[in-house]
């Protein structure tokens, strides 16, 4: 979401239990679920591992020309060989732009996280908001995500929070031509509607929590019978 300037500190945020989780996870975690890497994330994020909670589905324009997010991943077991069915969608919540799914992982990370979730939503909270992505997102020492602007739906209405979980030293973002920092225990409103690139020149991880929020849903409106 184009919010005027490159990147806002929203204010402090307690990350303390989270931090100190995500330092602790095992790296099987972290491969448990590729179906972002392998399907979803395009060619500038592959540098990235990341677990989604949540994300949102455009059932009319998605590049693979399927209606539902389970039969994508249908085909992405296939390919792989495994049983789809750990991987589908728990719940799902619909909006003017398409549905929200909410994926397995949530449940186990669900009692760590939501309250920085909760946390890191207030400052844009409205009465109909609703997350519309979230994932834990990793950057590996050396990593680099090229210079590039979000170009699906949601992010011309959803606020992009970010969330340090980690913080070590080396991490540099350019965002909209003027470089920038996050540190440790604050929430970002970061605008990725303007040409961002991150590189990692440390020797640590960085995890970030990544929370689309979108502030002003509309309601779905079915299509009429025979509508394609």
């Amino acid at each position: 979401m184009d919010i005027g300037v490159p990147l806002r500190d929203l204010g402090p945020i307690d990350v303390a239990a989270a931090g100190a989780f995500v330092h602790d996870m095992p790296a099987a975690a972290w491969q448990h679920n590729t179906f972002r890497q392998d399907v979803l994330a395009d060619g500038v994020h592959s540098a990235t591992q990341s677990i989604v909670f949540r994300h949102e589905w455009d059932r009319w324009t998605n590049p693979w020309r399927v209606n539902t997010i389970e039969q994508l991943i249908d085909r992405w077991a296939a390919a792989r060989k495994i049983d789809p069915a750990p991987f589908y969608p728990t719940a799902r919540e619909e909006t003017d732009i398409g549905p929200v799914y909410t994926f397995p992982d949530w449940e186990t990370y669900r009692d760590v996280l939501a309250p920085v979730v909760e946390a890191a939503i207030d400052t844009v909270r409205t009465a109909r908001g609703i997350v519309t992505r979230l994932a834990l997102v990793r950057l590996m020492p050396g990593g680099r995500i090229a210079a590039h602007v979000d170009g699906q739906k949601m992010a011309y209405v959803a606020h992009r929070l970010h969330v340090p979980l980690t913080a070590p030293p080396g991490v540099s973002y350019k965002i909209g031509g003027r470089k920038a920092a996050m540190k440790l225990g604050r929430v970002y409103d970061f605008n990725n509607r303007v040409r961002h690139a991150v590189r990692h020149d440390g020797r640590q991880p960085r995890v970030n929590l990544f929370i689309d929020y979108y502030a002003t849903p509309g309601l779905y409106v079915p299509p009429a019978y025979g509508h394609h």
